[in-house]
């Protein structure tokens, strides 16, 4: 019993010390700039859903209702509805990048300056000319959009003018304006180098070689259970941190044909050649609701949070995760960047693969071999590419469960702190 209350406890205390950072000032500004973005970030997500599930040819509603005829005369509407949803996610960043600056720089009196130069500079990097001189959008992470908002603010930090509050406000306002002449032509000249910059990255083919280095150094690796834990372990550490890097980890293009010519041959999936391909793991069990397996975060706090805000949140969030979209989770909860999430983030798709490696290694359950429709909910898709197979939707129903009893106490402990100091903000008003 003292064992179990002092394990308790210790786990309580590094909670309790993850929830203290979460609400240290720079994460009070990162949190307020996420949260701007949120409706735009929804809205996003409802529409990528839309136009993965419904407005391709191997959509998944597509593919079950047989709209195949609704696709082929809708390509001007699927094509200007994907270049919304790309123009969207630009302007969901540039919000977040100009709510941090201004955040940053709130004390100053030009923050609005600061805004709209970091509403410029991020747009700025988002686009190039293509080949025919269109426009072409780059979709950076959230990460990218904090660190140009902060840039942005360090610069008009670092030419501030103290204003005299003696003067009238048409004298400040013209020394303010003078003010921000310096900042605007150091922030121009800086996003103009980063675009030539930026454009020797691609001309040089850098992330390609990148993307090489991590292809061949796990490639032939990526069936063993330990490559695989790192390369889940390296991709939520990088969508905890908002960076975009999926190109990074798309391996097993080549195992997952070979499983599938094997499987039709042999006409069952229990012949694959790699039932514990690094895709398979991590498509079918360790990507429900998105990265981190964000779906059970949903079903917990819907079923025991009492914060009626952040239910309604996760609500309009539901949709959209369940069909693994996890953007509006990851940006209006928040998760991205908040310590006290760090753990079951990771945890949760490390444990799950754990949980499935043995099953599908040992033949226990067939492996998810048929290609899978776009925009399958995460929990169909091992059911659908396994050819319906029930036991292996129960075996993902099982890492969904898994999942939620590892959220449940992060869950129930920032209620817990949540409540707290709503209780003291209460009883400081009463006095």
């Amino acid at each position: 019993m003292v064992k179990q209350s002092m394990k308790k406890y210790n786990i309580q205390s590094i909670i309790d010390w993850l929830y203290r950072i979460s609400t240290l000032k720079w994460f009070n500004y990162l949190q307020d700039a996420l949260i701007a973005a949120f409706p735009i970030i929804v809205v996003n997500g409802f529409l990528e859903t839309i136009l993965q599930a419904l407005m391709t040819d191997n959509g998944f509603f597509v593919v079950i209702f047989h709209l195949e005829h609704f696709v082929a005369s809708n390509a001007v509407l699927i094509n200007q509805l994907t270049v919304l949803v790309q123009l969207l996610q630009v302007f969901a960043n540039t919000i977040i990048a100009v709510q941090f600056s201004r955040n940053v720089i709130k004390s100053l009196d030009n923050n609005i300056a600061c805004g709209a130069m970091a509403a410029f500079s991020f747009i700025i990097l988002s686009i190039k000319l293509g080949q025919n001189h269109e426009l072409i959008f780059l979709i950076h992470g959230v990460t990218f959009a904090l660190l140009t908002g902060l840039g942005v603010s360090k610069c008009f930090d670092f030419f501030r003018v103290e204003v005299n509050k003696d003067d009238n406000d048409y004298q400040n306002a013209l020394i303010a304006t003078l003010t921000n002449i310096k900042p605007i032509l150091c922030i121009i000249f800086c996003v103009l180098i980063l675009k030539i910059l930026n454009f020797e990255i691609d001309s040089n083919g850098i992330n390609a070689h990148l993307h090489s280095i991590i292809q061949t150094a796990l490639t032939d690796n990526h069936y063993s259970l330990i490559p695989v834990l790192l390369i889940l372990f390296l991709r939520s550490i990088s969508k905890f941190m908002g960076i975009n890097a999926d190109f990074l980890f798309s391996f097993s293009t080549r195992a997952q044909l070979v499983n599938l010519n094997r499987a039709l041959k042999f006409a069952h999936p229990v012949a694959a050649v790699h039932p514990t391909a690094y895709s398979t793991l991590y498509s079918c069990f360790a990507h429900l609701g998105g990265d981190g397996m964000l779906l059970a975060l949903i079903i917990v706090v819907l079923i025991i949070g009492k914060n009626q805000h952040l239910k309604r949140l996760l609500t309009w969030s539901f949709i959209p995760t369940f069909f693994n979209f996890s953007e509006p989770v990851m940006v209006g909860f928040p998760i991205m960047y908040m310590p006290i999430y760090l753990i079951p983030f990771i945890m949760s798709p490390l444990v799950t693969t754990v949980i499935a490696y043995p099953f599908l290694k040992y033949n226990i359950v067939p492996a998810p071999v048929y290609p899978v429709p776009n925009g399958t909910p995460g929990l169909l898709k091992a059911f659908i590419a396994t050819g319906g197979n029930i036991p292996t939707l129960l075996l993902a129903l099982l890492c969904l469960v898994v999942s939620c009893f590892i959220y449940l106490p992060f869950v129930k402990a920032e209620m817990r702190l949540i409540n707290l100091e709503h209780a003291k903000i209460r009883s400081s008003f009463k006095r």
